[in-house]
Order: C-alpha cells, then sequence, then structure tokens
C-alpha cells in the first residue's frame, strides 16, 4: 500500500495506494503553501489537525504556531503512522505536539479538542487513505468541516434561525410527546413521503392503499400528496426559510399534527392553524428527535419513537431523477423552475440499482446522516423505496413489490 521515493527536491515522498499524499517534487515547498490557507488557526493557541502524512506539514505548522501552542494531530491509519514515526521523528518528540493514534479514546479526544479548537485543519490526502476503511469517521471530519464553512457562509441564515426561535417559542403548542403517544404502538408500517421526484410514480399506489400505513410527510411533499386527497398524520419541517411558507397555502387550516423545529420557519409555523407540536426547543423536552441537515432525519426518528419496526422512506432520492431533484408540485409551490442541477458541481454517488446516479455534496451529506440515524437502530428494519441513492442499512424494494408483501 505504501511506497517511498525521493524527489527532485532530495526529500522522501510518500504514495499511498498508487497516490501521493505529498508533493512528489518538493514536500516543503507544498506544506508551506497548505498552512497559509490556514493561519488564523495556527495562531489559536489550540490547534487540531487531522492527517498525519509524513508530517512535514506538522513540521511547518510547528514552526509558525506560538510557542505556548499546543498542536494536536489524529491520524487513524495506523500504516501512515509508522511510516511517519520511521521517517519523521521530531513531530513525536515535540513537548508542544501530541499525536493521537487508532485507539479506543480516539473520538474521546477527537471530541474533546475539537470542543476547544472550534476548528480543524484538514490533510486531504491523509484524510483520503481511510475512506473505504473508516467511513464514519471520513464523513464526521468531512461533515465537520462543511458545517464549519456553511456556518460562515451563512451567518444571515444562523441569525435568521435565531430569531425563529425567539417567535416560535412565544406561540402556542404541544410537545412532540404528545404526538409520539398518539401514534405509539399502532401496528401499521410507517412511510416518510418526501418530495424527490420518484414521489411522483408513487402517489396513486399510495392513495390506493393509504389505510395500511401510517404517513409522516415532509413539508415539501404535502401538496403532492393532498392534490392526491392524500391526507397525512403527521407533517414535519425543520427550515428555517421564509420560503417553507409557500408549502401551506390552501392548507392552513387542516387538522394534521405539525412537528416543527424550534429553529423552523416562524412565517410557516405562523401561518399554520391546525395543531403544531414543537421539538428540541429545550433541554425539558421529553423527547428529543435526531436531525442533520435533511427534514427527513427528524420524520424517521419520529416514527422510531413510536415503538415502529419497519420505517419505509418514499421520494428520499436524493439525487437528480430525469433532470430532476424533486417532484413536479416543486413549481407549483415556490413559483421557480426545477434546475437546481444547473447550480451545483455534481457528483456521481451509486444508485440503488448498481447504477451512478447524480447527486450534489449536499445530498451526500444527507445520505451520510441517515446512514448514521439507520446504524443506531438495529432492530429497526428501513426498506428504501426510491429511485436514487443507494442507503447504507436499509433495504431496496420497489414500493409495488413492497405492498404486495402486506
Amino acid at each position: 500500500m505504501i511506497e517511498l521515493e525521493q524527489t527532485k527536491s532530495g526529500l522522501i515522498t510518500i504514495k499511498y495506494n498508487g497516490r501521493y499524499i505529498h508533493s512528489k517534487y518538493d514536500p516543503i515547498c507544498e506544506s508551506n503553501q497548505f498552512i497559509r490557507g490556514n493561519m488564523e488557526l495556527i495562531n489559536k493557541p489550540t490547534i487540531v489537525v487531522y492527517g498525519i502524512g509524513l508530517g512535514y506539514h506538522i513540521d511547518a505548522i510547528a514552526r509558525k504556531m506560538n510557542h505556548n501552542s499546543m498542536l494536536y494531530v489524529f491520524e487513524w491509519n495506523k500504516e501512515l503512522i509508522k511510516c511517519c514515526r520511521e521517517n519523521n521523528k521530531n513531530i513525536f518528540n515535540n513537548k508542544n505536539i501530541k499525536i493521537f493514534e487508532n485507539d479506543n479514546k480516539f473520538y474521546t479526544n477527537l471530541s474533546k479538542y475539537l470542543s476547544k479548537a472550534g476548528d480543524i485543519i484538514i490533510h486531504k490526502p491523509s484524510l483520503d487513505t481511510i475512506r473505504s476503511s473508516n467511513e464514519v469517521l471520513y464523513n464526521l471530519i468531512n461533515d465537520y468541516s462543511f458545517s464549519k464553512q456553511s456556518l460562515e457562509i451563512n451567518k444571515e441564515t444562523v441569525k435568521n434561525e435565531e430569531e425563529n426561535y425567539e417567535a416560535n417559542k412565544k406561540l402556542k403548542y404541544g410537545s412532540i410527546k404528545c404526538v409520539v403517544n398518539k401514534l405509539k404502538d399502532s401496528n401499521k408500517p410507517y412511510i416518510i413521503v418526501c418530495s424527490g421526484p420518484s414521489l411522483d410514480g408513487e402517489l396513486d399506489r399510495l392513495r390506493e392503499n393509504r389505510e395500511k400505513f401510517n404517513i409522516i410527510a415532509v413539508g415539501s411533499s404535502l401538496r403532492a400528496l393532498m392534490n392526491k386527497k392524500i391526507k397525512p398524520d403527521v407533517i414535519v419541517i425543520v427550515d428555517g426559510s421564509e420560503a417553507v411558507r409557500k408549502q401551506f397555502i390552501g392548507y392552513e387550516k387542516e387538522e394534521i399534527p405539525l412537528c416543527f423545529l424550534s429553529r423552523a420557519s416562524r412565517w410557516a409555523v405562523n401561518a399554520y392553524k391546525g395543531p403544531k407540536y414543537m421539538f428540541n426547543g429545550n433541554d425539558e423536552d421529553e423527547i428529543t428527535l435526531r436531525t442533520g441537515g435533511t427534514v427527513a432525519i427528524p420524520a424517521m426518528d419520529i416514527a422510531v419513537k413510536c415503538g415502529t419496526k419497519k420505517v419505509i422512506l418514499l421520494g428520499q432520492d436524493l439525487a437528480f431523477i430525469r433532470e430532476k431533484s424533486h417532484i413536479g408540485d416543486f413549481e407549483e409551490i415556490y413559483g421557480i423552475k426545477d434546475d437546481l442541477k444547473k447550480n451545483y458541481l455534481n457528483k456521481f454517488v451509486e444508485g440503488v440499482d448498481g447504477k451512478f446516479v447524480n447527486t450534489t455534496e449536499g445530498y451526500i451529506r444527507f445520505k451520510n446522516k441517515i446512514e448514521l440515524l439507520i446504524s443506531n437502530y438495529k432492530n429497526v428494519q428501513f426498506i428504501n423505496c426510491i429511485k436514487g441513492v443507494y442507503i447504507k442499512g436499509a433495504k431496496h424494494l420497489e414500493f409495488e413489490e413492497l405492498l404486495k408483501t402486506l
């Protein structure tokens, strides 16, 4: 797996599975460029880095950081640790550098020092070496970095969500526990209805078999369901934007329980006149729902909290199907065309049929979060009746075939 070779500058560089982790020309020059983009973090008293490589970038950081700062380096790949120890002992002997290897306290220490540092410097070539061997950690590091970037870019969004919280908590609402108690111990399986493009082809079947399921709908799928005279048991929203209000136009007086995240759109929550239930509003809540970017996660968690042993995903494609990212009602709801594909640097991932499907970085992160939720509920069967991405831990089954089993 590991190959060492001499660079043109006379230094040793490293290849892992055929890919260079450092420059094949001048690793020191490359490392100096690497740290220039991270000087704000390097000037902090606590610095956290993921990825050790051969330590060139660690040396560069150590030279630039304050003499009383501490640098914490995390590396899961034991082969890299061993190779670095053999070729760059200096960083292991530096009293201002602490290196954490793959052991039973790895995640505890990572969480501890991330909290202190508030951010992380990622040596991407080192991180890529664990992409297949530790997908959970790979996604965790990537998602942490992405969340920090999003927080910085979307300061206005964060401010908006704070204002949502202050407005929402003043309204009259019930506890999410009331919804759970009402649906608890139902013998029917739960369907989580999302607004991916494949939902259009399943709505007639769902209407014909409505009484076989408890239906939890995300807000963006409500209009499509109601247009087919399918009334869900629960609606869930988490998005904090004003545009969410448009999902409820014409349905403001329905008696369907609306479950909303405490930071969700205050415009939508205020406009809806039916029963409302807030979740994750304070530490005293008896039931806390999992969240993670996509509204499907708390919707799935409501189903699990209700005691079901079977959760079915419908319309959670997380991919572009026939060049579309959402159901046909998207334009009717928001008044804009569903041409999101043009606005993203798209990626390809494995689909449910084994072929690659076109998706986005954001959708991949949602997929990772859903897979993490599934991995935490070993006693629940998750069935993926969609046309989009492959979701690890869920059984894929066409909706038509699922209906035959019922």
